[in-house]
């Protein structure tokens, strides 16, 4: 016999039984198993259950249900059940293969509700409208500016009812006379488009004009810089590709982003003139005017610098040149942003002078960076701090600019909740968002020209479509731990009621509304990650309502 042969014979016999994989029985593995639920309604509650189960050896699997309430059942990987309200449960599924211990999942459910109290006999602030800056595109681009798809879009579908917009720094590009106190309208620019300055006012009309025909009474301007011959450094920007906040001075240089003190008549002359003009060609009132957008930075873009004291003394000039015209435009003041101190500064000289106040018809700040929603938070807090400046003199807050929501679903979560905290905590009656439209959707707009809208388009509609101007905010409150912030309004002259609730949770919410003077049932609208301003039909209000996860629902009813 060959050697090879026999040695290679004995190793084969050598190898024990146990190394052949092939000889016995394979041993058996346990199922693998996890459970989810999902809310599916609320009246009753309805529970799916979703039981994952896996087997390595393909082995056929057996389902036991325990439900937590007394019933079991053989059944499947999925199940309904239904339960009684405000009771915790824990459900259980047992999965058996037939060959090894059965293994277990649970999961517990919560079908306590959350308790929303309206009390319609405590009154707040009354809502002066919601709105956009701009046009169908930017008016540093070259449009389009309007068309019957885009009003169709910003009023109708929206909601808008405030329209915000610059004072073009080419409107007074040259000077009109040399006397400010007599004024001749047809030196100002409406059409002349002038390089380095963003489109004149004759490129904006079409579009206050369809927007007016489409119903918005409320035109607001801003102005971003006075033109350059009347600034120190004879710009409309600071000449410099920074942007800062430097202190104030008031022995300018020829450097200097600042309005020239010699210039106020002719600053307030050129707002006259300006609010003269715009209902002529516009056929409406401009319902109010900022002097001066963000008075505190000096910019890379148009931009001029003010001290508070300086705001307050412009203020002093263009109210009373306002006033001896006739003119009924209102005047909001500082715009400013950033730091609480820094706000406090630009609108305190003002308030504090009794001159100066009787022309401040509103206190307006930008929103930026303040969406905490709690009572004790430091965003809430702060917009408290806010409202009281003006509140102490019959004077309303404003928020007239905001934007840098990111372009997803998270973005208009915080939206929802910055526009809860401005409007609950700093009582502000107008909300106006920067921009309405951009050619490209990003962060700063909530639709595109083109038409494409924004996650934050659909969660600004839960707001702007049914919160109508004359609606007055009513107390609405929920335990705080809940995570559920609701708004609600009634609007008289309308006979409407208008809740907006946010779910902050991760899971769903169940809610009941308790309260005097509610409509029997509302119209239900949902925005969610899933869903854009859906009608999700009618609910009773004496029922249970229930809320997606991360959502923002409106609830309307026309009594």
């Amino acid at each position: 016999m060959n050697a090879f042969f026999v040695s290679a014979l004995l190793f084969t016999l050598a190898v024990p039984a146990s190394c052949n994989k092939s000889s016995g029985p394979t041993d058996n593995h346990k199922p693998l198993v996890t459970l989810e639920s999902i809310l599916i309604k609320a009246n009753p509650f309805t529970y799916t259950f979703i039981a994952t189960a896996s087997d390595v050896d393909g082995d056929p699997l057996k389902y036991s249900w325990n439900f937590g309430e007394g019933t079991s059942k053989d059944g499947n990987s999925l199940e309904n059940f239904s339960y009684p309200e405000d009771k915790i449960y824990t459900v259980k599924v047992t999965v058996n293969d037939g060959k090894s211990a059965a293994v277990e999942a649970s999961i517990t459910i919560n079908t306590k509700t959350v308790s929303i109290v309206i009390n319609p006999n405590e009154k707040f602030q009354i809502m002066e409208g919601f709105g956009g800056f701009g046009a169908q595109d930017v008016y540093w681009s070259n449009g389009p500016f309007t068309s019957a798809a885009y009003i169709d879009r910003l009023v109708n579908e929206l909601g808008v009812t405030i329209i915000r917009d610059e004072l073009p720094t080419s409107f007074e590009i040259i000077n009109d006379n040399a006397d400010p106190l007599v004024t001749d309208l047809t030196k100002y620019n409406l059409n002349n488009d002038i390089s380095g300055h963003h489109k004149p006012l004759g490129a904006r009309l079409s579009f206050f004009r369809d927007a007016k025909a489409a119903g918005v009474e409320k035109f607001i301007v801003s102005v971003w810089s006075a033109p350059p011959w009347m600034k120190t450094n004879n710009r409309i920007d600071n000449g410099t590709n920074q942007n800062s906040a430097p202190v104030y001075n008031p022995t300018p240089t020829s450097s200097s982003n600042q309005l020239r003190t010699d210039m106020y008549e002719e600053f307030a002359e050129m707002c006259a003139a300006y609010i003269k003009i715009f209902k002529q060609e516009v056929g409406i009132d401009l319902y109010a005017l900022g002097i001066q957008n963000e008075p505190r930075f000096s910019q890379s873009y148009q931009s001029t610098l003010y001290s508070g004291t300086a705001l307050r003394d412009l203020l002093k000039v263009v109210g009373k040149r306002l006033k001896n015209e006739g003119l009924t435009t209102k005047l909001f003041l500082p715009e400013d942003i950033g730091w609480l101190g820094g706000v406090e500064g630009m609108i305190k000289p003002t308030l504090d002078d009794p001159m100066a106040r009787q022309y401040a018809d509103i206190v307006a700040v930008h929103g930026y960076d303040l969406d905490g929603v709690t009572a004790g938070s430091p965003n809430a807090q702060t917009w408290q701090t806010m409202y009281g400046w003006g509140a102490a003199y019959g004077k309303p807050l404003w928020m007239t600019e905001t934007s840098g929501f990111k372009n997803d679903w998270s973005g208009a979560m915080s939206l929802s909740k910055a526009m809860y905290t401005a409007i609950r905590h700093g009582h502000v009656s107008a909300w106006v968002f920067w921009t309405s439209s951009t050619s490209t959707l990003d962060e700063y707009s909530l639709m595109s020209s083109a038409g494409e809208k924004s996650k934050r388009f659909f969660v600004s509609k839960n707001f702007y479509k049914f919160i109508r101007p004359g609606a007055q905010r009513i107390a609405a409150d929920a335990a705080t731990d809940s995570k559920v912030y609701p708004l609600a309004f009634t609007h008289s002259s309308r006979q409407s009621t208008t809740l907006v609730l946010i779910n902050d949770n991760t899971e769903p919410r169940a809610v009941k509304l308790s309260g005097s003077g509610l409509p029997s049932d509302f119209i239900q609208y949902h925005s969610s990650i899933n869903e854009n301003w859906k009608d999700n039909g009618t609910v009773k209000s004496d029922g249970i309502l229930l809320l997606q996860p991360q959502s923002v629902t409106t609830l309307y009813r026309k009594n």
